[in-house]
């Protein structure tokens, strides 16, 4: 329980947020452990939109488990002894949410257009790209070089190591180390499998069938050594303060 320190700054504890209606997760958020819980909602109604007369709250450590539930609102969030970076799962119990259904892309509207229309468009990008090819012979031709060699990049890859924070050079993407050798399916040579922070990967550690790593779907990639630097690359804040 939160013991009866004054000391406001170390009140404070970051927690991450899940909701059951999205896939949306928000990294680091601060909370105050003399807040109570319905002070939390409130705060969690600001970044997700869920009433908070509707919100039932999951206490999850690091790996997802649950510790408690987190629904008598008149207690501190203390009570319940957060640990900095668990996770506050919010379950929306409206039916009528207005959060449901929010990463369904299907239930948004699609502007098309008929080929007829589209072609007598004078400025379509179709017309745009026939143009530029023309003029820029080979453009758009893959000049990926084909690695012939079991241990190409091998000697960078043993560099690094499993477990430790990293980025993705070329997206900024940050994750973690999960797997390091040979990925058969992906060519010769030498990978860095890579569990990102968020959903912007390829796979969920498997290729073709292939399990390298373990990872929640679209959270996995594998790389070239040369396309990820290891070094102190914490989880970025998606949303601190409104």
């Amino acid at each position: 329980m939160l013991g009866e320190s004054s000391d406001t700054q170390n009140s404070i504890v970051k927690l991450n947020l899940s909701h059951s209606n999205t896939s949306l997760r928000l990294a680091e958020i601060r909370f105050d452990l003399f807040d109570t819980i319905l002070a939390v909602k409130g705060k969690i109604e600001k970044h997700y939109g869920t009433v908070l007369e509707f919100q039932e709250l999951i206490l999850q450590d690091g790996n997802g488990n649950t510790v408690c539930s987190m629904n008598e609102d008149d207690r501190c969030l203390g009570y319940y002894a957060p640990k900095e970076f668990y996770n506050i799962h919010v379950i929306d119990l409206d039916p009528n949410s207005e959060t449901k259904d929010i990463d369904d892309l299907s239930q948004i509207a699609k502007y098309e257009i008929s080929e007829e229309n589209y072609n007598s468009m004078s400025d379509n990008f179709r017309k745009f790209k026939e143009k530029l090819v023309k003029s820029n012979p080979g453009l758009g031709e893959t000049k990926e070089k084909i690695v012939k060699d079991e241990n190409f990049m091998k000697e960078e890859a043993v560099k690094f190591d499993v477990d430790a924070r990293c980025r993705l050079i070329e997206t900024g993407k940050r994750g973690v180390i999960k797997y390091i050798g040979p990925v058969d399916e992906l060519g010769e040579g030498w990978f860095i499998g890579v569990k990102l922070d968020e959903a912007y990967g390829k796979n969920d550690g498997s290729v073709e069938g292939a399990k390298y790593f373990e990872c929640a779907k679209n959270h996995g990639v594998f790389v070239r050594p040369d396309k990820v630097e290891q070094g102190d690359y914490p989880v970025l804040e998606l949303e601190d303060e409104i």
